[in-house]
């Protein structure tokens, strides 16, 4: 007896749900692994006797998972962080243990010279910055760079002592009336313009913090230095009295860069410098007394 078109296509039926029942789903190529098949799949020495959670090996929470919580202070690590963009558990071993009753802040806070040494295996700044606490520059660990300017005012020499020996060298207003905060305020490595708080004293030269530079090192700026081709404007700015006497009385000195003559500030060179010895030997024994006859340089006997 011929069995029917769709008793056939029911026993079909019938059959494939009986091997899903027996042998299961087939997971398609590609797809995640379930729960199940993780446990499975895992060596026997990682295998739980049961499905808790407390009898599963747990890795070390990731920089990403810890940043799902803590997300201001992993979008500053991400922005200013420097070199602190490492993972969290480098720094913080323990986390999650602070106890309000103990106050244990301090004790489960990572240290700083765990890791930043110096190659004699002192602080990381030098021996002598032992009186200086990192926190005092570095406030906050997570934007090392970010250096708050007004709280740390007694501490900069130490890591800027070439500019901390100018000022001290070579007193100046900038020694006796300015603090370091009071220039760089805005954050820590700003230069400000001269300008914030100078008036040029060469209304011929814009004032600038470059220009101003020219004559002036910012760390010691009575010591003044130039180079040999700087305008004679920016000198008339002080000097104007022998910038009137060159410009009242036009002689080839009017058309002379001061620095010609002036290498170093305050430096008045012998006219032999220049004009060698045009007179006979008897009259160049004393060129100091070359303006008996000339007049001074700046404003030459006709």
């Amino acid at each position: 007896m011929m069995i029917s078109k769709k008793v056939a296509v029911f026993v079909s039926v019938i059959g494939i749900i009986g091997l899903i029942t027996i042998y299961g789903c087939v997971t398609q190529p590609g797809a995640a692994p379930t729960p199940a098949e993780q446990i499975a799949a895992a060596p026997a020495a990682e295998k739980p006797r049961g499905i808790s959670p407390y009898e599963m090996k747990i890795e070390p929470l990731t920089t990403a998972e810890c940043g799902q919580c803590h997300f201001s202070i992993f979008e500053t690590i991400k922005k200013t962080g420097a070199k602190h963009q490492i993972d969290c558990v480098r720094c913080h071993r323990e986390y999650h243990v602070y106890n309000p009753r103990k106050q244990n802040y301090d004790e489960i806070m990572p240290k700083c010279e765990s890791c930043h040494l110096s190659p004699s295996g002192g602080p990381f700044h030098g021996e002598h910055k032992n009186l200086i606490p990192c926190l005092a520059c570095h406030a906050d660990p997570h934007k090392p760079l970010v250096i708050p300017m007004g709280q740390v005012e007694t501490s900069c020499s130490l890591c800027h002592s070439k500019e901390g020996n100018e000022i001290k060298n070579y007193p100046s207003r900038h020694t006796t009336e300015v603090a370091c905060a009071d220039c760089h305020a805005e954050r820590h490595g700003y230069i400000p313009e001269c300008s914030a708080c100078h008036e040029s004293h060469s209304p011929e030269v814009q004032l600038t913090t470059e220009n101003c530079m020219t004559c002036h090192p910012v760390h010691k700026p009575t010591q003044i230095s130039y180079a040999e081709k700087t305008e004679s404007a920016i000198c008339a700015g002080c000097h104007d009295d022998v910038n009137d006497m060159l410009q009242k009385k036009e002689t080839k000195h009017t058309f002379v860069k001061c620095g010609e003559c002036h290498p170093a500030h305050k430096e008045i060179p012998p006219c032999s410098r220049c004009h060698g010895q045009p007179h006979p030997r008897t009259m160049m024994t004393d060129v100091t007394k070359c303006g008996d006859c000339h007049g001074i340089a700046h404003d030459l006997a006709t």
